[in-house]
């Protein structure tokens, strides 16, 4: 069985959430508590994303998924 993706899959899909959190608003220009929070939250989100797509990319790099 080959590998599950190819690293440019990888590269994609990271390439496309940081598109999305530039996209998102800046939270000081935001008025509303739940706005400001949703923003920070969501750009945590997609900052872990990030770094378990790094890791995941490693992994199958190397071998390890199959």
């Amino acid at each position: 069985m080959g590998r599950i993706m190819d690293s440019i899959h990888y590269d994609k899909i990271a390439d496309k959430l940081i598109q999305f959190n530039s996209k998102l608003p800046q939270t000081v220009d935001l008025e509303n508590d739940n706005a400001v929070f949703l923003v920070e939250q969501m750009k945590r989100y997609i900052e872990e994303m990030l770094y378990k797509i790094d890791r995941m990319s490693n992994l199958d790099e190397n071998g390890w998924i199959r």
